[in-house]
């Protein structure tokens, strides 16, 4: 027992002892301010002041405090960090006992730092090496022992009301962290520690800010050389003037190894509104050339709802459930410049794509955008993503032409095809777009080198469609070709009205400048050759006219007898464009013993046409028999009103040329009598040699 007692006895001793003597070396921390600052200042080149006070607490724990405290560079007028106050508390008895430092606090507040490159690159942060005089001097062995003679173990940090004003004047860029507070728990090796923060980051120049909080597990290794995080939650709320805020987070799960420079993420998942991806990745030298491979997987999700959260409402749809049954499935692999999704499985509603998709960043700003992708639909009713047809019907029409008329688009859009290469193929097995349907959809789609092509090839109407574009850029206009072909196609089932009937074979080549709609409108250029075999043709506006004529002249013409549809063998002719569709359009075309002609032009931003047309009848041929006396008269039609009107509605009888037409066929017939009376007494008195001079005379006299 008395050994005990005295074993205690000298122990405590020795405690008061250490304790003493720390007490003398710290009596007078004032004193150190002067060779801490100038210790600092050859260590790293910034000068450190001390404005406020440097405390000292004595009894444990051992803390020590400073106040009012700035960092400063030789380049900078400002500090480049200040703070209120830093403490730091001390175990004791590892310090006496252990050789090491144990904090059980670490507490921060009022941290102020000012980063700024100014307009030549520069940092306000960057000292020349002439200045950091570090310890180069000091032997390895003597640093390496005096890196193994204490560990540290801190009981905690806690940082509050920190900012960061982040300045760069060459990228035009400036950011402001503003932390109102970071806390851990216990910090060590070994150890999983709890960590919380919140944060606001702001971007001044694109007017965008996030509220950040942080919450989750993290451990570091004995070698502090691995890092792991557990349920580590970072949810941000995005604001954006005009712009409902959006909410998001992200949580982690994995390890990160710095040494052997490899990553694992595992059960992590990224969620917004209801949608909730999950993915997991492995990466691989993850301070060079790194490499990564993975999978992500959405489950079904309302991707109405998620367009809404992302402030891209929709609105209505045709199909009230459209959008409403999404879920993604994919492969993930690629490196820092490039992405790639394998095995993709993307559910859209009743639709599925499947396929691949790759995503190539520039290594520098000058480089391009690449996309590449090879993917297949197997169906999909394109017009349940449209308006509702009800809402579109519903909307007051606006009786001002310029408010109603179709905005102007792109068509080729120049700016970001410069950007991106983009080589692809698009397949859809199943199309149907309200009443039209098509299948085996192909469309092949590659941009480089300022060259646009898009090829495509369909199934449609029991027959079939291909076209190709080519577009070059490359200069100040775009100039851009296209080929169009239809074969065999039906085309009342394409044209949805009865109008004409039979099947429609068609070629067509035109030429257009510019990019947007309103360019193409004003400089298309070309020529289509069409035939439609085995079909009818409304002939009742003709058939109108006939009536009239028939009227007129007291005579039955031939017209009237003919069927309201009027079956053909063929009809066959041409259209041309020249230099845009306003106007100066032409049409030809001949079907049985008529010949079609038409001039006019078409109001693509209203909507609407107007053209005449003319029908005249030639030398009676085949079927259906006309008088010879209408040979070679015109019957003229004219057409005018919405595009998407039934042509026996849009083209009429035109008015002021049947007016035209019935006051030549008046003098005619005038002429006529007065010829055939002349004509008699010619031939019963004139003696026969003179008979032709008088039929001259007679000709001049009617011209």
């Amino acid at each position: 027992m008395s050994r005990l007692l005295m074993t205690i006895l000298v122990l405590i001793g020795l405690i008061v002892a250490a304790f003493i003597g720390l007490l003398v070396l710290l009596d007078n921390p004032d004193a150190y301010k002067q060779k801490l600052s100038g210790a600092f200042q050859s260590q790293t080149g910034y000068g450190l002041e001390i404005n406020g006070s440097l405390d000292w607490q004595y009894f444990p724990p051992i803390a020590i405090k400073l106040t009012d405290v700035a960092i400063t560079t030789p380049k900078s007028t400002q500090p480049l960090a200040s703070l209120k106050s830093a403490s730091v508390d001390l175990k004791v008895f590892p310090l006496i006992f252990g050789g090491s430092v144990e904090v059980s606090g670490l507490n921060i507040d009022g941290l102020i730092v000012n980063a700024e490159i100014d307009a030549n690159g520069v940092g306000n942060w960057e000292v020349s090496s002439d200045t950091n005089t570090t310890s180069e001097a000091t032997p390895a062995s003597e640093q390496q022992s005096s890196d193994n003679s204490l560990s540290v173990d801190i009981g905690g940090i806690n940082i509050t009301d920190a900012n960061i004003n982040y300045i760069d004047r060459a990228g035009n860029s400036h950011y402001i962290l503003n932390l109102s507070q970071f806390r851990t728990g216990p910090l060590g090796t070994g150890i999983t520690t709890d960590i919380s923060g919140d944060l606001t980051l702001e971007d001044k120049i694109g007017n965008m800010s996030a509220d950040v909080m942080l919450r989750g597990k993290a451990a570091i290794n004995e070698s502090l050389d691995e890092f792991t995080l557990e349920n580590f939650a970072i949810t941000s709320t995005l604001r954006q003037s005009e712009s409902a805020p959006i909410t998001s987070t992200l949580n982690l799960n994995g390890k990160v190894n710095t040494s052997s420079g490899v990553a694992n993420l595992n059960n992590s998942e990224f969620s917004i509104a209801d949608m909730k991806l999950a993915f997991g990745i492995d990466a691989t030298d993850i301070f060079g050339a790194t490499a990564f491979t993975g999978n992500i997987k959405a489950p079904t999700f309302n991707a109405k709802q998620l367009l809404v959260a992302l402030d891209a409402d929709p609105g209505p749809t045709e199909n009230p459930n459209a959008l409403t049954k999404v879920s993604l499935d994919a492969n993930i692999k690629g490196s820092l410049n490039q992405i790639a999704l394998t095995n993709l499985n993307l559910v859209l509603d009743q639709s599925k794509l499947t396929g691949t998709v790759t995503a190539s960043i520039p290594a520098s700003s000058t480089g391009k955008t690449g996309v590449s992708f090879d993917l297949k639909v197997d169906s999909i009713i394109a017009s349940d993503y449209l308006e509702p047809i009800a809402e579109i019907a519903s909307t007051p029409a606006d009786n001002n032409a310029a408010t109603a008329a179709i905005a102007d688009s792109e068509v080729i859009p120049v700016e970001t095809l410069s950007e991106t290469n983009i080589d692809g193929t698009f397949t859809i097995d199943t199309l149907q777009y309200e009443t039209w349907n098509a299948t085996d959809i192909k469309l092949m789609v590659k941009n480089q080198r300022q060259q646009l092509s898009v090829t495509g090839t369909a199934k449609v109407y029991a027959g079939s469609i291909n076209f190709n574009l080519n577009s070059n850029y490359a200069g100040a206009t775009p100039n851009t070709t296209s080929a169009f072909g239809l074969t065999g196609i039906d085309i009342t089932k394409a044209l949805e009205f009865d109008a004409i009937t039979g099947t429609l074979e068609l070629n067509a080549d035109h030429t257009f400048k510019g990019g947007m709609m309103s360019q193409l409108v004003n400089s298309l250029n070309g020529k289509s050759t069409f035939s439609i075999a085995n079909g009818t043709l409304d002939v009742r506006p003709i058939k109108q006219i006939a009536a009239i004529y028939d009227g007129l002249q007291g005579t039955q013409s031939g017209i009237g007898e003919w069927p309201d549809m009027l079956p053909f063998d063929f009809l066959q002719g041409d259209h041309n464009f020249k230099a845009g569709i306003t106007k100066d359009q032409t049409l030809n075309a001949s079907v049985e013993n008529m010949r079609i002609t038409g001039k006019g032009g078409i109001d693509y931003f209203a909507n609407t046409m107007i053209y005449d047309l003319d029908a005249t009848l030639l030398e009676t041929a085949g079927q259906f028999k006309v008088n010879q006396n209408l040979v070679g008269i015109r019957f003229p039609l004219h057409c005018e009103g919405s595009l998407d009107a039934e042509p026996i509605k849009l083209c009429l009888p035109d008015r002021s040329a049947i007016t035209k037409l019935i006051r030549d066929l008046a003098t005619q017939k005038i002429k006529q009598q007065g010829t055939d009376a002349l004509q008699k007494k010619i031939d019963a008195q004139i003696p026969d040699e003179l008979k032709e001079k008088a039929k001259d005379l007679l000709k001049g006299l009617f011209n």
